[in-house]
């Protein structure tokens, strides 16, 4: 089954609009009126960002961020893969990319969700590489980013402190 990008992004705000993410009170608000607590995140990783040792550094340090912050009930990582023909091969694949899922998340510090896509609802999004999607409420915006993060970016995912602000 293909699906656009369209159904995806919509799929993608139904299933965030309707799930239990609040972070109600956790974090002050920071001077401006910037108060973290109003962003949730969908983090999507396909599973070929694995090879890449510099987006993984990139993400353990997001992840330190989303941790310091007390941000985990603000985000929700998604597992996208490519599929195969063979419909045995990818039961079999499903189980060995489940088990990758548990060992990245314990070895990384994940204190958050991280679902496998298996019906390919977001794989339109991954595009072979790990995006940070950030729906900032405060601001009425929707980004996305990709690993890695530069500091600039980090700066203005947790700080708004972005040049257009500050002109």
């Amino acid at each position: 089954m293909k699906m656009n990008r369209g159904l995806s992004i919509a799929i993608l705000l139904l299933v965030l609009m309707t799930s239990s993410f609040s972070n109600k009170g956790l974090l002050p608000k920071k001077q401006g009126g910037n108060d973290i607590s109003d962003k949730m995140f969908v983090l999507i990783i396909d599973i070929a960002y694995f090879n890449c040792s510099l987006c993984i550094q990139s993400l353990t340090d997001f992840n330190n961020m989303i941790n310091a912050y007390k941000l985990e009930d603000s985000i929700i990582g998604v597992m996208v893969y490519r599929e195969r023909n063979d419909e045995t091969a990818t039961e079999r694949r499903i189980k060995i990319i489940e088990h990758q899922i548990r060992g990245f998340i314990k070895g990384n510090d994940i204190r958050y969700p991280i679902i496998l896509d298996k019906k390919g609802l977001f794989k339109s999004l991954s595009q072979d590489e790990a995006s940070l999607i950030l729906l900032d409420i405060q601001r009425k915006t929707i980004k996305k980013y990709t690993f890695p993060l530069k500091k600039v970016q980090i700066d203005e995912i947790f700080f708004n402190t972005n040049r257009e602000e500050k002109e």
